[in-house]
């Protein structure tokens, strides 16, 4: 794999230049290369620098256990994964109707292989996905018969036109997170709503796992947001931070890939263990990952 690096001069989120490095890890699903997280002294992100180049990204998700990707369901854990995923959907869909009362329409960016847009798309929800990935966008067609296009078409959605924005797992891999932020949020309508799923870097089981924890997902996540990092984030792109949902069967997937990069027996019972306590201590909104529901400003562009 040729490696193409850059380096990051300016904090992606606050524009600072001041950093330190916080901690080295590796790619463990792949490349077993090591990767720089650093974090900015202003606004305390941590984000991959230096992170791969644009042209040479694309090859570091080609790892097999990528499975969201390649929605494999084959073997017990592909069985459990998909029974999992089927469950958190549906949990999904319940919190964005907490906040919006009737189905409108969702554009889910980063859609993956389709199941969160069938499912929105059968409970009345007039839906579009955006996937930047090949073979997902086909399986979505061939599987739901979902046209979804790639970020390019963002563009052509009517501005304000838009209820609801999903991006589950996605924010932390965008290259230009400023041009993505500006792009998704011009789409929602006054009062529309922004729901991001991400990694939580102050979990107790980041905290366990520490370089190992499976969710730095090194290279790849180019940055690894804290909830005072998507607070800046709100005030910045003119939203409000309304509600911060935990999601807990991450933390047992989590912990399992962790397990795994950490070696040894009995992972399974240990991954269960970890992911069990994980939650438990979590407080409500402190998990492995975690949703937050942002409101676009009533006065916003």
């Amino acid at each position: 794999m040729k490696q193409v690096m850059e380096n990051v001069t300016n904090c992606p989120l606050c524009g600072a230049g001041d950093f330190k490095k916080k901690f080295s890890s590796k790619d463990f699903s792949l490349t077993r290369k090591e990767f720089t997280v650093v974090e900015c002294l202003d606004c305390h992100l941590l984000f991959t620098n230096p992170r791969p180049g644009q042209a040479s990204i694309g090859d570091y998700y080609k790892s097999p256990s990528y499975i969201s990707h390649t929605n494999q369901s084959f073997g017990f854990f592909g069985k459990l994964y998909q029974a999992a995923r089927k469950r958190a959907l549906e949990l999904k869909l319940t919190w964005i109707k907490k906040h919006i009362e009737l189905p409108g329409k969702l554009l889910d960016y980063g859609s993956g292989t389709g199941e969160f847009l069938n499912l929105a798309r059968s409970k009345g929800w007039a839906v579009q996905g955006i996937e930047i990935a090949d073979e997902p966008r086909r399986a979505s067609k061939s599987k739901y018969n979902l046209e979804v296009q790639s970020p390019s078409a963002l563009g052509n959605i009517e501005d304000q036109s838009l209820d609801v924005i999903t991006m589950w797992h996605v924010l932390e891999h965008v290259a230009d997170l400023s041009s993505v932020m500006e792009g998704v949020i011009s789409k929602l309508k006054k009062n529309g709503m922004l729901v991001l799923a991400l990694p939580n870097p102050d979990s107790w089981d980041a905290n366990h796992y520490k370089e190992y924890w499976a969710a730095w997902d090194l290279p790849i996540h180019f940055y690894h947001f804290k909830k005072k990092n998507i607070e800046f984030l709100a005030s910045r792109f003119g939203l409000e931070l309304v509600e911060i949902r935990n999601m807990p069967f991450d933390s047992y997937y989590v912990s399992l890939l962790s397990e795994g990069y950490v070696g040894g027996n009995f992972k399974w019972i240990k991954a269960a263990f970890i992911g069990f306590v994980s939650n438990v201590r979590s407080g409500g909104h402190n998990a492995s990952s975690l949703t937050y529901i942002l409101r676009k400003s009533k006065t916003g562009a």
